[in-house]
């Protein structure tokens, strides 16, 4: 039972970013979430569906 606890402690931890990784990448990723958020949020505030 603690061999299990411990490998999902390790599975659960967050890692350190590397060095060598694109910020730019990761910068385009948060607010591309960003957007998509704000827009669902508007389309359900303003009682728009989408599809059938």
């Amino acid at each position: 039972m603690a061999n299990y606890i411990e490998r999902l402690k390790d599975k659960v931890k967050i890692k350190k970013f590397e060095s060598n990784q694109p910020i730019g990448a990761w910068i385009f990723v948060v607010v591309l979430n960003m957007v998509g958020f704000a827009g669902y949020y508007y389309l359900k505030v303003n009682h728009i569906q989408l599809g059938s």
